[in-house]
């Protein structure tokens, strides 16, 4: 048994170490002295880089908190037409990529998009004859798309913080005479703050990395100058000099979350928990209330949705072939692969922590989840960094080159790094709701860790497991940067294969490879959901 834990606690080191060598080595990069491309980045795009980016954080968080929260709100607390419907649909935009999103949006409502020029024609005008006409593809434009599709990340964290609230908490709120804007204004809002934070932090971080969206839309970004000057210039140092800023703001994004919530906890339930009692609204309020969730999920989902399938009847003859088959076999075998790779390394690391119940374990489960925090493209640039020192020291050693970046291996370790955060937080859940006592009793009978964990934690955390899988495969098959940065040559995904077309201006045939994406992870979503209502 001893020998078994020490095992463990080894290969989680192990694992740790692994997963924080690109966030070490992009680190380093902030005390490197300066090039010629850096100085020159520095004196011409580096002022618009920070600009940029702090207002896509301000403006991506105030709105998905906005259309987030308020849809959480309704749909937890009163009972309206399609109530019970929206319960589901607002989360359906998360399948949906941001940067198809965009793609969707600029075909429909840019400057030569479809419904611009139906409306143009049917007042007989043309765009120059339209004063105000405004151009969706730019910065604010940027905001409302990815706002669009990020909300769910602050509906789905309300609306589960909200469904564990006690209705006492409000019902003794009412008894003071409030009226039910003063309820939300001074109780609903207060006691929902971490959950608000927590989800616009998941939400602006998701932004901040955006690669699709930023390089379709022309917004300088950290991400697009870190691609600039790695495929641009050819700088591996500039580009990780960048990333490393980029990684220091996130960080510090990170800290401020934290330093916010400090020593903040709101809980009601305890033995007066008692479920939320849905108020049934009627007339004006009923028809408002449908508004304000119909528009989001009409907007993020069903709009866009049947935007593609029109595009995808018109254009699938035209790139449907072999090589399309192979890219969408090559995208479901990566989502595949890194799921059960990172839900099985997750489920070792969290398992460590719980049997040695150790400072250096807790620790070792709070770094690994740094990752999900960083950019795919500052993940991938610093594996790129690490895997470039390891070959200079090989070249060195053994006169040969020792090459894993630009392999599958080096994608799959990306994905490690970047999304293990997602499947720990999964067990951690379900690991929570395992009473230490089931631990303790087999051991008191015997039973080796290895049967207590076939036989007793894994029928317990079997849905966690599959809720970690899913969400696992949904966010691979949604990555662009990462995976365009550590492919092998001539390897391509449903996600780089949409961005191409589009590069070529060729939005109607991109809508083959993003329909196939959003349906995927549609049924992935769909499934998701399914096994939350089991668990």
């Amino acid at each position: 048994m001893i020998n078994g834990l020490r095992g463990l606690k080894i290969s989680s080191v192990i694992f740790t170490l692994l997963i924080s060598i690109p966030m070490i080595t992009i680190f380093t990069y902030l005390f490197i002295g300066n090039t010629e491309n850096w100085n020159h980045v520095k004196e011409t795009v580096l002022l618009d880089y920070i600009f940029n980016t702090l207002y896509i954080m301000i403006g991506v968080g105030l709105l998905t908190t906005l259309l987030g929260f308020s849809t959480a709100y309704l749909v937890s607390l009163y009972r309206f037409t399609g109530s019970k419907f929206f319960d589901l649909a607002l989360v359906l935009p998360f399948a949906i990529p941001t940067y198809i999103l965009a793609f969707i949006y600029n075909g429909m409502f840019g400057i030569s998009g479809n419904v611009t020029g139906f409306i143009l024609d049917l007042f007989g005008k043309n765009i120059s004859e339209v004063p105000f006409f405004w151009d969706i593809q730019s910065i604010e434009g940027a905001i409302l798309v990815m706002s669009l599709v990020l909300y769910p990340y602050v509906y789905l964290v309300c609306r589960t913080y909200l469904s564990f609230e006690s209705s006492s908490i409000i019902e003794a709120a009412r008894t003071f005479n409030l009226n039910t804007w003063q309820v939300l204004k001074k109780v609903i809002i207060p006691i929902s703050r971490p959950a608000i934070i927590a989800g616009a932090t998941l939400a602006i971080m998701e932004a901040v990395s955006d690669y699709g969206t930023m390089d379709y839309f022309g917004v300088n970004t950290f991400v697009t100058g870190i691609f600039r000057l790695w495929e641009g210039m050819g700088s591996i140092e500039d580009a990780s000099k960048l990333a490393s800023i980029l990684m220091t703001f996130v960080f510090i994004l990170i800290i401020l979350e934290r330093f916010q919530r400090r020593n903040k906890t709101y809980k009601s339930s305890g033995k007066d928990f008692r479920p939320i009692t849905k108020i049934q609204l009627k007339g004006w309020h009923n028809n408002v209330a449908f508004i304000i969730c119909f528009l989001p999920f009409f907007f993020g989902f069903l709009l866009p949705f049947v935007q593609l399938i029109f595009w995808f009847a018109e254009s699938y003859e035209k790139i449907i072939d072999e090589d399309f088959l192979e890219l969408f076999l090559n995208t479901i075998k990566l989502g595949l692969i890194s799921a059960f790779l990172i839900t099985s390394i997750a489920l070792l690391v969290v398992y460590n922590f719980r049997l040695n119940k150790d400072k250096p374990s807790g620790t070792f489960v709070q770094v690994i989840k740094l990752g999900y925090s960083i950019p795919g493209a500052v993940v991938a640039v610093g594996i790129l960094s690490f895997f470039g020192i390891l070959n200079e020291l090989y070249l060195k050693l053994f006169d040969n080159s020792f090459l894993v970046s630009g392999t599958l291996i080096a994608i799959l370790f990306g994905y490690v790094v970047r999304f293990i955060a997602i499947s720990i937080n999964n067990f951690e859940a379900g690991f929570n709701r395992i009473p230490q006592s089931y631990d303790d009793a087999a051991a008191i009978s015997g039973v080796g860790n290895v049967k207590t964990f076939t036989k007793v934690i894994v029928p317990l955390i079997k849905n966690s497991a599959f809720a970690s899988f899913i969400v696992i495969f949904i966010e691979v098959i949604k990555e662009l940067p990462l995976t365009m940065v550590l492919r092998p040559f001539d390897y391509d995904t449903l996600a780089i294969r949409a961005l191409e077309l589009n590069e070529q201006a060729q939005t109607i045939e991109s809508a083959v490879p993003s329909l196939s994406i959003v349906v995927i992870a549609m049924i992935s979503v769909i499934l998701l959901i399914k096994n939350m209502k089991k668990a």
